[in-house]
Order: structure tokens, then sequence, then C-alpha cells
């Protein structure tokens, strides 16, 4: 009785569950998905009908057995000690590092209230091993206390998601959803495909439950139902959150956003509320982290119990929680977070979390095919045995696909990891000797032989074709060592490059920018690809190249002179030199300026000798200053040349009375203009001066850069969505600019 007291009832299993799926999964998954567009939301379909088929598996499977173990008793039903110490490795070392990496994830919600924690990759360090001895510790307390905790971190998804999803559609709009749908241009199949990667790993951890029977007060009633109950739950909240968010924060902004649900609600709300929903959801992730951290010294234990595992890692104290192999853990976990301190390692690190999740569902394919094997022995009646052989090939099927869609590295490790698996199991083998299974032991112990052989044969075999592709030297190599691209722009450059009140980096060029940084994440398989955004003053730009502080510009005027210190991307937009004066300006001057004949007789005299001096201003170090000491002479105006700091400066000069015209970028004079309290008495001419094409610019000589940067313009010109990206900025595109860019996107 005091053993029972001690365990999780079936509500707290269920939200140990719920927490170790949605924990840290659902809090990035808005933005995940955003860089594929709301398309992205047609994958949840499939990924559900998936998830739930191998919910359904385990909860069958937990039906007819309840010992200690989990998904490795199922195994054992079927293939023997091997099978369950093989489900046993992988699913062990699967949670081990992702521990390590929702300990990161947490880090990054924590650091937007405590900025210091992310101040240098030391400091980061020193964060993730604080996080992964936090919730070790917090664990001592055993089962219930776990439980106890995580029915209330839990809320801190609950509360923000559950809301959103239910009354998030009053703030849903249908235009930005629609804008939101496919800005990549993808093919249906293709959308789908490119987001059941996504869309998967958010369910992992359904088997949550599985792996915690042997804590859990009626493991044959209790995990079934906490197995369903919290996968079809997740499920609901997934898709009705996702949906929503997607039509209340304009798409660029929700993929490039650290903490979508706060910006979601700061939009609904304010900034404080966005905030509050941030530390909800680092409470969350924290949560999230002890549950697995739990999950991860259950399974180590039910290992130890059966003579897998070390003793040590068996020994628990009054509460139930096994200490030693708790902290045996965390020290091995501190270790890997060691990975955080340098960019060569972390991205080291990155390809093991991908290997982690190849090793999480390879237990789930042996486990499930054991059910086949469990139902003959328990004589399931033939009506069930062919439901759940349905529901199984299903879930099988799909699981077969996720470790296909995690690609060719992570298939390879996992290979190796069940390799070394093998041969390991062959030492392991003769603790369990009995007459009746030395030939499962000769067995095991040939596949130990055949898996070093194989280990020894890798060693000579080349690397694969991608590997070779990957960048050796240049501006691409910094950026996969790194783990970040920086992009540069001109600040207060509205509407190309801008921060808005909420100090987010907005604008047409930072869009651009955006989509190019992730296709070059997605080429060097670089994961979570970090943009920093580097503001700079005019004159600046092409020295912050020199000085390697950006990779790329976002957005320079492509002319001979500056190509001769950088390289530009294809047109970006067809730019040029406008003019700007008040509506009440005299004739003669925008008759001059416009190029057109006179409005009205005159004498013996051209419209510019009939003006007074003028006053026009530019912005010094600009392509308009220099445009215009050429060009003042041919105006035949008697005028004065004021140079100004910015283009704002300039605009309000023309408003104030004290410049009779300001030059500059059209778009910059047009955006200003309709911003601005005067707008009514402004005018920006219809005339370019001059057309000169906007560019991303980088460093000359960096063709592979370049290339990637092409491919990403030239794929979103030719794509239906990017009517919608031009037109939130400079409005509907006339005939000019769509054959503007029909002419800059380069064929394939």
């Amino acid at each position: 009785m005091a053993d029972q007291l001690k365990k999780m009832n079936v509500v707290q299993l269920t939200f140990i569950v719920t927490v170790n799926m949605m924990g840290s999964g659902i809090i990035m998954l808005p933005t995940n998905m955003a860089k594929v567009g709301a398309i992205s939301l047609l994958s949840w379909v499939v990924t559900a009908i998936g998830s739930l088929a191998i919910a359904y598996g385990f909860a069958e499977a937990g039906l007819l057995n309840q010992r200690a173990g989990g998904m490795a008793a199922y195994a054992e039903d079927a293939y023997g000690k091997d099978g369950y110490f093989q489900v046993f490795l992988l699913y062990f070392l699967s949670i081990a590092i992702a521990n390590v990496a929702v300990a990161s994830s947490a880090l990054g919600y924590l650091a937007a209230f405590f900025p210091v924690l992310v101040s240098s990759p030391v400091a980061t360090c020193i964060g993730v091993v604080g996080l992964l001895w936090l919730t070790t510790i917090a664990n001592f307390g055993g089962p219930k206390i776990t439980g106890r905790i995580g029915s209330v971190t839990v809320w801190g998804v609950i509360l923000p998601v559950g809301f959103i999803s239910v009354a998030g559609w009053f703030w849903f709009h249908g235009a930005t959803f629609a804008a939101a749908w496919n800005p990549k241009g993808l093919r249906l199949v293709e959308g789908m495909g490119s987001s059941i990667s996504l869309t998967l790993w958010a369910f992992l951890g359904m088997e949550s439950a599985v792996q915690n029977s042997s804590a859990v007060e009626n493991p044959k009633r209790d995990v079934p139902l906490a197995c369903m109950f919290g996968t079809l739950g997740a499920a609901v909240i997934y898709i009705l959150s996702t949906a929503v968010i997607q039509g209340i924060v304009p798409n660029a902004d929700l993929a490039k956003s650290t903490g979508p649900f706060g910006l979601a609600f700061a939009r609904m709300f304010n900034p404080t509320i966005g905030s509050i929903v941030m530390a909800l959801a680092a409470m969350a992730c924290v949560g999230s982290l002890l549950g697995w951290q739990f999950t991860l010294a259950q399974t180590a234990k039910d290992a130890s119990e059966t003579r897998v595992f070390p003793a040590i890692f068996g020994k628990a104290n009054r509460m139930g929680a096994p200490i030693a192999g708790m902290v045996i853990m965390a020290i091995v976990q501190s270790v890997m977070a060691l990975s955080t301190i340098s960019p060569n390692l972390s991205e080291q690190f990155a390809a093991l979390v991908n290997l982690a999740v190849v090793t999480n569902v390879l237990p789930y394919i042996i486990s499930l095919s054991a059910l086949f094997v469990m139902m003959r022995n328990a004589s399931t009646p033939p009506a069930r045995y062919r439901r759940n052989a349905a529901v199984t090939l299903l879930a099988l099927a799909y699981s077969v696909y996720a470790i296909y869609a995690s690609g060719k590295d992570a298939v390879l490790g996992g290979m190796l990891v069940m390799a070394i698996g093998y041969a390991v199991y062959g030492f392991l083998a003769p603790r369990f000797s009995s007459a009746g299974s030395r030939g499962r032991i000769a067995g095991a112990s040939a596949a130990a032989a055949m898996a070093i052989a194989l280990l020894a044969l890798s060693a000579f075999i080349p690397q694969p074709a991608h590997a070779q592709d990957q960048p050796t030297s240049g501006t691409l190599l910094r950026i996969r060592q790194s783990g970040s691209i920086n992009m540069g722009y001109l600040s207060g450059a509205r509407p190309f490059a801008y921060k808005d009140d909420a100090g987010q980096v907005m604008g047409y060029m930072i869009t651009l920018c955006q989509k190019v940084a992730e296709h070059i994440g997605s080429e060097l398989r670089t994961a979570a690809l970090k943009v920093q955004w580097v503001p700079l003053q005019p004159g600046d730009d092409i020295r912050a190249l020199h000085d390697k502080r950006i990779d790329l510009l976002c957005g320079a005027t492509d002319t001979l002179a500056s190509r001769q210190s950088m390289s530009f991307s294809i047109p970006v937009y067809p730019g040029g030199i406008g003019a700007v004066l008040r509506t009440d300006a005299p004739a003669g001057l925008r008759d001059v300026l416009s190029g057109a004949g006179p409005s009205r007789p005159i004498w013996r005299a051209s419209p510019a000798q009939l003006l007074s001096p003028q006053t026009i201003s530019v912005v010094s170090g600009s392509q308009a200053q220099r445009w215009l000491s050429g060009k003042l002479n041919e105006f035949e105006i008697a005028a004065k040349v004021v140079p100004v700091s910015s283009v704002e400066v300039g605009v309000q000069k023309v408003i104030s009375r004290q410049s009779n015209v300001f030059f500059a970028e059209r778009s910059l004079l047009l955006a200003m203009t309709s911003e601005s309290s005067a707008a009514t008495d402004l005018t920006v001419l219809d005339r370019h001066f001059t057309t000169i094409p906007v560019a991303i610019g980088m460093a000359r000589g960096d063709d592979d850069l370049r290339l990637l940067v092409d491919q990403t313009l030239s794929r979103m010109f030719r794509s239906p969505e990017f009517a919608g990206v031009y037109g939130r900025w400079f409005g509907e595109p006339d005939a000019d600019a769509r054959n503007f860019f029909r002419m800059s996107a380069l064929p394939e």
C-alpha cells in the first residue's frame, strides 16, 4: 500500500505524456511550420493518423504486458533479451541526447528575461548544465512528486495554447492566412512532405506512459488510457493552435520569431501579455525537461532490474527515485552540454540530435512489431487481432517513413548505433544463459561478430556524396561552422528595412534575406540557422562586408562603381532616384523636375529661368548626391544643395519649407510621405530620374554563396505568392513590376 502511494495515477501519467510531447515541441512549432507556409497544416492529417496509430499500438501492447521496461519489455516477448537490450539502448540514448537539446531550448526562453544566460558560449553552457541539474534534483522526490510538478508546469502550455486555439479565432484574419499559405511556391505533395518531418517530432513522447509503467498505480488500465488521451489531446491542440496563429501573425514575422506564441499574444493584446506568455512557455519547457529526466532515470532503473544495465542504476530511495542513476546521467549530460561552447562542437551536437530522433523511432518499430507475437500468445480473438494488426501495420509504415524523412546521415548513424548495440550485447548475452537459450545466445554472438566486422568495414567506406558537397572555404564554411549568418541592413530605410515599434526588424529586403537564410540553412544542413541582423549607416555597408562583420548586405544599389567593392545578386527591386516637393511648390519647379512642358504660357524664357534660387536636399554620401552633382546644371536651376543625414530629415525639411525639393530613392520617398502626418502637403513626382536596380550584396569572389542567394530569389520571384510579398510593402505590382521580376528570375 505504501508503494502505491508513491506512484502516479492515470491523470498524472496523462500529464506526463502531454508535457513530454507538448512542453518544448509546440512552443516553437508555429515558427518551424511558418518557414514552409500554412500549407504545412495539411501534413497534420497524415501525422495525426500515424501518431494515433502508434499510440493505439502501445495501448494494446500495454493491455497484454505490464512488466517493467515498457517498449523493451514488449520487444522481449518477440525477440528475447537481445530485443529488450536493443530497444532499451536506442531509446535510452535518444533521451539522453534529446534532454540536452530540450535544456538548450528552455534556456532560450529564459534568456528573454535573463539575457546574461546567452551572453557568451560559456554562459550558455553553464545555463544548460544548471537546468539539467535543477531538473535532476527536482526528481529526487520520486514519481509522485514529479507527476505533481508536471501537472502544474503543463499549464504553461495548456493555458496560452488552449486559449489561442479557442479564442484566437476572434483575431484571425483570412488575408493574413492566405498570404501565408504557400510563400515558397511548393507543390501540394512537396509542401506536405517537407512539413511532415516537422509535425512528426511534435508527437515524440507518446511512449512516455509505456516507459513509466512501473511507476503507475494500475498499469493495465492507466497506461493505455494515458497513451491515447495524451496523444489525442495533443493532436487537437496542435492542429487548432498552429492553424489560428498563421492568421494572426504575418508569415514573415512568424518564421523568424523565437517566441511565436508570445508574439501572437502581443499582437492580440499588448507586449506585457506577450511577455507573460513567454514566461509560461519557459515554465512549460522546464517542466518538459523534468518529465524527460524522470523518464530517462526510470528507463535505466527498469533495465538495471533486468540485469541489462549496471545495478547502481536500480538503487532507489524511499520515495522510489533512482538517485544514483540520475546523478550519473546528469554528469554524462553535463559533458554533452560542453558541445554548446564551440561552434564546431555545436554543429556536431546538432548531428547527434538528429541521430536521437532516429534512435527514438527505431524502438517504435521493434516494439510494435512484437505486438503480433503478444496477441498470438494471448489468444486474442480473431476480429480484434485483425483490427490491431491493421492499425499496427499503419503505425509501422508511418514509423519507417519517419526514419526515411530524417535524412541519410541520421539513418546511417542509426545503423551504426544498432551495430554497436549488437556488439555490446554479444558480451552481455552469457549472463542470460540457460539451456533453452543457447541457440539465441549463439545467434547474438554471431550478430556481434558481424556488427564488429561492419564497423571495421565502415572505416573504409567513402563519405556520402552530399558530405563531399559541403563547403570547405569561404563565407558558407564560416556560416556552417558558427551556425549563424550575419545580415546587414541600412537602418531606417522603410519600407526596405527598419525596426517596428516592438523592435522587430521588418521590411521588404528583410523578408527576402530571411528566405535566403532559410535556403542556406537547408542546403548546409545546419539545424536552426540563426540570423543576426546588423544595422548599418550609409557609407558603412561596404566596409562591413570587407571587415566580415556581415555576410550579406540586404539592400544595395547595383552600379559599376559599387561592383568594384562587392558582388551582387540578381536584381530584387527596380530602384531609382525620385523627388518630393510640396503640393504648393511653384508650377515652374514642378515643370522643370517633371521634364514636361510648361504648364502655362511663358515669354522668351525657360521655366527654370523664371524661378528664384531653390534649396535642394540629398542624403549625404548617397547615390542621389553623387547623381545630382552631375545633373544640376541640366535643370538650369539656381540652387543650393544642402546635405542631410537621413531620408526622414530630408522629407521634414521639405515639410518645414527649409528645402524646396528632396532627392532620394523613390520607393523610400513614397513610403515616408504616405506615413507622414503632412501627407496631403507633399507630392512625389512620377518621374524616375535614374534606374538603379537594388540587389543583395556580398563579398566579391564568393560564387557559391551568390548561387544560393540567386536560387532563392529566382524561385521566389516565380512563385504565385511573391505578389503578396511585394504588395505588402509597395502595393499591387503593376505590369512593369511583374515584367521586371520575370526578367530578373534565372531559369533552373
